[in-house]
């Protein structure tokens, strides 16, 4: 990946941080966008630069992080965490998600795993989701052009775990830990 300081980040606007990321990394072998949501849009994680106390949690509606796979230790790459950049994975995951055995089914945490070169030709926003009801923005948007303009915007569809798409896997707690431990 690119070091964190040459990556494109906007803030509240993370599935397109993580696009310009993967867009720019050297390498797409092994590398994942990552969809953190729940059915309820309600989604705790702990070690995120917009808490307010520094060990406590932000409960985001979605997240989305990059994770690169390799031999050698799996990666993952979070815009808006507090932790290092590029932290293994079994550091990152036990920081910034501290399992949730405990939740209710509809609150679990679920994650939509989708590989880089899919990601890159898949995703598509058109912004909306960041307006307010008279269409203004309610987030500053990227000044980057609107990423895959040519596509019908799929954002939402990407958030809803309960959706299908094709050539992404939605994982529970339990499935992705063992995916991307090492």
């Amino acid at each position: 990946m690119i070091p964190r300081a040459d990556a494109a980040y906007q803030s509240c606007y993370c599935e397109e941080n993580v696009y310009k990321l993967i867009e720019s990394a050297k390498t797409r072998d092994g590398v994942y966008a990552v969809f953190i949501s729940n059915d309820c849009q309600m989604v705790p994680l702990w070690c995120q630069k917009s808490a307010k106390d520094p060990s406590g949690f932000v409960v985001w509606d979605y997240h989305v992080i990059a994770i690169h796979k390799k031999r050698g230790g799996t990666k993952v790459y979070d815009l808006d965490s507090t932790l290092p950049w590029g932290v293994d994975f079994e550091i990152y995951w036990r920081n910034t998600m501290k399992e949730s055995n405990h939740y209710e089914d509809n609150v679990q945490r679920k994650f939509r795993v989708i590989p880089a070169d899919v990601y890159l030709n898949l995703l598509s926003s058109d912004r909306s989701h960041m307006k307010n009801i008279s269409g203004e923005f309610i987030k500053p948007p990227p000044d980057w052009p609107i990423i895959n303009s040519h596509i019908p915007s799929n954002l939402m569809t990407l958030i809803r775990m309960s959706e299908t798409v094709d050539m992404t896997t939605v994982m529970d707690e339990k499935e992705m830990s063992d995916f991307f431990s090492t």
